[in-house]
């Protein structure tokens, strides 16, 4: 059995009203009586409304005010209303319809017609209530998985930087389980596939460096900064060109770059690790700046060397970061999605910044004067 509904009827002739109220009454629905504008929509306000029968002309507001107020009031604009008629404004009832109207009778109404479009309208307002509930219930999961995000972010970040701790403290006994499988292989695996086994044993190696880099004040020279930038930039292109921005030009980083001491710097392999890294480091932090960057828009970059410092900067056009997050910007990068929508920074920022720091740097973020966003990245240089 459905449920009863409140129908409001509007109407000034009481034997128009009492019709209708027996014809909703016979239905096991509930009237409410009107007998003008101003009266229609104080009940409006005060009492919940299923359905409104409404006739054209009514004194003090006629029916197309009441309809329009309706209508343009977010809290009742999904009530249906039906218009009621005498035969010479079936013209203006039809009007009425295209201002956002459900249907509408013909007074005297016809009792099967009646029952029809009442049940009609009926059924739309319950699909109605039925969509805006559905729809509410999506926003609560959502609300919910946005938290459960955030807070398994956390976790993870702090999960990591345990874990990199852990890594750290146990290098020493990676390098005996290395030299350990390294004489497994030469006794039995070699045998049948030494090339399989040379392959793992390289992996295996390189694993074991790079959980075995302790921080340090990593020096670099000018020459090898502007070297680092250029990979770092083209890493980044790519991706720069799947979300349609443009990427600037490399800066020279001063002029010595060209010129400095004429000698060629031979890397060691630790050496050759830590600008790795610092490549990784600054291709994170550009894929951020594209981002963060709209259509169309340039990513461009600064270098200036400074007392045994030189800066880097990466600027992005586009979208800013919430005044309020910027100093948790690296530490936590869901919260700031919450205040830019479809960014999606997961660990590219504070991944940059733990590498930029073991090596000895330094890495900020600013908004550029409602243009965007800039990161500032220190590194040590060689004079």
């Amino acid at each position: 059995m459905k449920p009863s509904a409140d129908i409001l009827i509007v109407d000034d002739i009481e034997a128009n009203r009492q019709a209708l109220c027996d014809s909703v009454t016979k239905l096991e629905h509930t009237p409410i009586l009107a007998e003008n504008g101003p009266v229609a929509l104080d009940k409006l306000k005060t009492q919940p409304i299923d359905l409104i029968l409404l006739d054209i002309l009514i004194p003090k507001i006629d029916g197309n005010e009441v309809l329009s107020h309706i209508k343009n009031d977010v809290s009742l604009q999904d009530i249906p209303v039906i218009m009621t008629t005498v035969l010479d404004e079936t013209e203006k009832a039809v009007s009425y319809i295209k201002m956002g109207a459900e249907d509408y009778l013909i007074k005297p109404v016809n009792p099967v017609l009646f029952n029809a479009r009442i049940g009609a309208c009926l059924e739309i307002k319950h699909l109605r209530d039925k969509e805006e509930d559905y729809l509410h219930q999506i926003e609560e999961a959502n609300f919910r998985l946005e938290e459960l995000i955030c807070e398994q972010t956390k976790e993870l970040t702090i999960a990591n930087e345990k874990l990199r701790m852990i890594i750290d403290r146990k290098g020493k006994a990676l390098k005996y389980f290395h030299r350990s499988l390294h004489s497994l292989f030469k006794t039995e695996v070699v045998k049948e596939h030494p090339e399989h086994a040379n392959k793992l044993l390289e992996k295996v190696g390189h694993s074991v460096e790079l959980t075995n880099i302790e921080p340090s004040m990593v020096v670099f020279e000018l020459n090898a900064v502007r070297a680092i930038l250029q990979s770092a930039i083209t890493l980044a292109t790519a991706f720069a060109q799947s979300r349609q921005v443009l990427i600037g030009s490399k800066p020279d980083c001063g002029e010595q770059a060209f010129t400095q001491n004429g000698q060629t710097v031979v890397d060691d392999e630790q050496s050759t690790h830590q600008k790795e890294f610092c490549v990784n480091a600054l291709a994170e932090l550009i894929n951020t700046a594209i981002k963060f960057s709209h259509y169309g828009s340039t990513v461009t970059f600064s270098c200036e060397p400074l007392q045994k410092e030189i800066s880097i900067g990466i600027h992005a056009t586009g979208k800013m970061i919430a005044e309020d997050e910027l100093s948790q910007f690296f530490e936590v990068p869901s919260n700031t999605e919450k205040d830019t929508p479809g960014i999606h920074l997961g660990l590219g920022p504070s991944t940059a910044k733990h590498i930029i720091t073991r090596l000895g740097g330094s890495v900020t973020v600013a908004n550029r004067d409602s243009a965007g966003i800039s990161f500032v990245v220190t590194l040590k240089l060689r004079i």
